[in-house]
């Protein structure tokens, strides 16, 4: 059940191999290296970032200046200080929660239904709330780390009442990578540069390569190179600028020279450095496509499965430590074209990753591809009970690491690691827009909150009901419980009532249980092979999942090519 979110104050240590080994220079002039027409486009890209990002806060900061004014009028309890809340909240389905704190420090609201446990909760001790109580005005706080496990960011209001006097704030919550890539995406597409933003601390709280998020720019030995500290801290330390440095480029294969614009972006009070980075390697990269034949995407998956359940069988048979100096061999007898063997602790930390060694002995749970899918959680809820596949977007190095759809296979070794390999898919549009996933997002959270306010049964019947809001065509919402049983699925209604939690789609990948998991987790998005009723054939699917409390959950989908 998704458990409430403590706004601890985080210090992340983390390791960032990408500039293992690196040097920099410090300085207002870049090198000669990059011409001024390429330096003048960078420093215009973090500029349009700044605004960007900045738009993004200011709309959140309106909402949350509007529920405030309803709590002035309604106080900060009660069904109409709810309903402010989550129509507000659905405007950015993007977030996970929005509560009220009162000026000692009580939460008194709090929503979606599934937080509501947390009312009457002290949290006056948290430094974000003494901040909000102490100065009476809006805060965007820094990461902190939610119960949930992941880090989020709590912009706040504060609330007023008809006389002055002042009662508490209301927040909103959500994940700084989300919110900043659905700012800085747009901007970037179809460019050569690189997008990391960190708080003055050195926190990183997005990078285009995912790995990095969360990682802190000070607090590891590896960064104790003193020019490459010298650039770090100038770029923590004044609001714009420009510099270079060398580290890993975007795929972690080798050492470059990287071109860095600065600006600031932020509001009430906040700072965060927006830096632009910008090398040749990625230039002249193409979205080369060369699509599998048509029907031979089966008789790969057999390939990919072969291949995996035999380096399971060396890893048995060789021991741990043989085995994974052999899959990391990018030489070795474990690389076969696209097929190569990575491999993984139980715990999400990276064992065998051949073309990315840099990221050996890292933790990668809750990294999340370009469509938001948690792909390292689903390869560990995957891998137990003999293993499984899922879908995901991955670097494919085979085709200049474009970013493809690509099928994993993992198998157990034993109960602490599994090893996998994937097929890359370039035939299969890769990514979702932002528009056509805030709809699927917000659907599902209806759907929720629906639930959560008329009860199981009715909201149940309605999500069967044909005729009804929730079964437009391939828009339909499905539920289940916890074990698999079908609650509702309104173009199936034969397996109403059935238990599906075995079930598999042509690939392996196990539906039911990937999105479970995920549910209880807090939900998410996951990617499933199935039948479309707008086309009666099986195609693959973005879903987004949802609890409505401990026992079910909700989603919905949006389908793409078949597979």
């Amino acid at each position: 059940m998704v458990k409430y979110s403590f706004m601890i104050i985080m210090l992340v240590l983390g390791v960032l191999a990408a500039f293992s080994g690196c040097t920099g220079t410090d300085g207002d002039n870049v090198s000669s290296g990059n011409d001024t027409k390429t330096q003048n486009e960078i420093d215009a890209v973090a500029e349009e970032l700044v605004i960007s990002i900045n738009g993004g806060l200011e709309e959140i900061d309106s909402g949350l200046s509007n529920n405030s004014e309803v709590l002035s009028k309604t106080g900060l309890t009660g069904e109409e200080a709810k309903a402010a809340l989550s129509e507000n909240l659905l405007n950015f389905p993007w977030a996970i929660s929005s509560l009220v704190i009162t000026n000692d420090g009580i939460v008194v609201t709090a929503v979606p239904g599934n937080y509501e446990e947390i009312v009457g909760t002290d949290l006056s001790w948290q430094a974000q709330v003494q901040k909000a109580n102490s100065e009476k005005v809006p805060v965007v706080s820094d990461v902190f780390t939610m119960a949930e496990g992941f880090t989020g960011i709590s912009q706040s209001y504060p609330v007023f009442s008809a006389s002055g006097e002042y009662l508490g704030y209301t927040d909103m919550t959500y994940k700084p990578e989300t919110f900043l890539g659905r700012q800085i995406e747009p901007v970037i597409e179809g460019t050569p540069y690189d997008v990391w933003v960190a708080q003055t601390d050195g926190t990183l709280i997005y990078d285009t390569k995912s790995e990095e998020i969360g990682n802190n720019l000070f607090s590891d030995s590896i960064y104790s190179d003193a020019s490459l500290q010298e650039v770090l801290t100038r770029i923590a330390g004044e609001e714009s600028g420009s510099a270079e440095y060398i580290f890993s480029d975007r795929t972690w294969n080798r050492n470059v020279t990287k071109t860095a614009f600065w600006r600031t972006a932020g509001i009430n009070g906040v700072e965060w450095r927006v830096v632009v980075t910008y090398s040749g390697d990625n230039a002249g990269e193409e979205d080369a496509s060369s699509p599998a034949a048509a029907g031979s995407t089966d008789s790969r998956y057999e390939n990919l499965t072969a291949f995996v359940d035999n380096a399971a069988a060396y890893a048995k048979e060789n021991g741990k430590e043989a085995a994974l100096k052999e899959f990391n061999d990018v030489d070795g007898s474990f690389i076969d074209g696209e097929l190569y063997i990575f491999a993984y602790e139980m715990n999400g930390t990276v064992i065998a990753l051949p073309y990315q060694q840099e990221l050996l002995g890292t933790a990668r749970t809750g990294i999340s591809d370009s469509n938001g899918v948690e792909f390292i959680d689903g390869l560990i809820d995957a891998a137990p009970d003999g293993g499984g596949s899922i879908y995901y977007i991955y670097p494919n190095p085979e085709d200049n690491f474009q970013k493809e759809f690509k099928l994993s296979y993992v198998v157990p070794v034993d109960d602490e690691w599994f090893v996998g390999s994937g097929i890359y898919l370039p035939e299969i549009p890769a990514e979702f827009n932002i528009s056509e996933k805030d709809e699927l997002v917000k659907r599902v959270k209806n759907a929720r909150d629906y639930a959560q306010a008329n009860g199981k049964e009715k909201a149940v019947s309605d999500f069967n009901d044909l005729n009804g809001t929730f079964a437009d065509g391939g828009k339909y919402i499905f539920a289940y419980d916890y074990e698999g049983n079908t609650l509702a699925l309104p173009h199936q209604p034969e397996y109403i009532g059935t238990n599906r939690l075995d079930l598999l789609d042509t690939y392996g990948v196990k539906i039911l249980g990937w999105e479970s998991s995920v549910a209880k987790r807090g939900g998410g998005f996951v990617y499933v092979q199935y039948f479309d009723p707008d086309t009666g054939d099986a195609r693959l699917k973005l879903c987004y999942v949802s609890p409505v409390d401990d026992e079910w959950f909700v989603g919905s989908g949006i389908y793409t090519e078949s597979l």
